[in-house]
């Protein structure tokens, strides 16, 4: 009785222990699967961020090559013209001027001038500027003392607020324009507020322009998010680690 009874307990052991293993196995096994599903979600989702960052520099470009086109190779086609005719109607003082002004917006939207030795306090005043004669914007800085950024994280932070900003002026119907950026000796703090007509977040989440956000966010290797909701404005936050700068 003593060996049916060990072989009994020994048998319920065993399959214990095999039953433990199995469901292990098991368990790893949907772990792993989970894990796959999320990691050929991620590179779908930068295949995609990658393939409308693509489609932005083309629609980019396209926009550079008809400014060169309509304005600036234009005017100075007038400007050629008067000069060879002599044509007294056409001014070139006046054509060479606004060249001038063509070529110096582009180069500005191509890459911001003296982008080393200028502040991100003076690229955004510089920018929003225009902006003023028909939108409440009010700008916030705080800067800790002989916190520089690097050139290219403020290129980079320069565009993320450009195409915060253009969605805003394209999209909100806003009146007012906030916007606060904190540096500091361990992140750099980014706020865009607007009060315009918002939106659902989730339906607006895969429009090329916030791609092109998210896009330029990662580059950074920040954290970016949109609070939104219909009618009731919407604010933009990002967060970048001193880590990266």
């Amino acid at each position: 009785m003593f060996a049916v009874g060990l072989f009994v307990v020994l048998l319920f052991v065993a399959v214990l222990i095999t039953s433990m293993v199995l469901l292990t196995r098991k368990y790893i096994k949907r772990i792993i699967h989970e894990q796959d599903k999320f990691t050929q979600a991620k590179l779908e989702h930068q295949k995609s961020l990658l393939w409308n960052s693509v489609l932005v520099q083309e629609k980019e470009r396209d926009r550079i090559a008809s400014d060169l086109h309509d304005e600036l190779i234009s005017k100075l086609t007038v400007l050629t013209y008067a000069l060879q005719t002599n044509n007294e109607k056409v001014k070139p003082v006046e054509l060479l001027g606004d060249s001038i002004k063509i070529a110096r917006r582009i180069t500005h939207d191509l890459r911001p001038p003296m982008l080393e030795e200028t502040t991100m306090e003076e690229l955004v005043e510089d920018f929003i500027l225009p902006l003023k004669n028909a939108y409440a914007i009010n700008c916030f800085f705080s800067h800790q003392q002989h916190q520089a950024l690097k050139t290219d994280v403020k290129l980079q932070l320069f565009r993320v607020i450009q195409e915060v900003v253009n969605n805003i002026l394209k999209h909100a119907h806003a009146s007012q324009i906030d916007i606060f950026l904190r540096v500091t000796n361990t992140f750099v703090a980014l706020v865009i507020r607007d009060n315009g007509v918002g939106f659902d977040v989730a339906e607006k989440a895969k429009g090329l322009g916030l791609k092109n956000i998210e896009f330029r966010a990662q580059l950074l290797n920040a954290r970016s998010r949109f609070k939104s909701e219909p009618n009731n404005g919407t604010t933009f936050q990002l967060l970048l680690n001193n880590r990266v700068w």
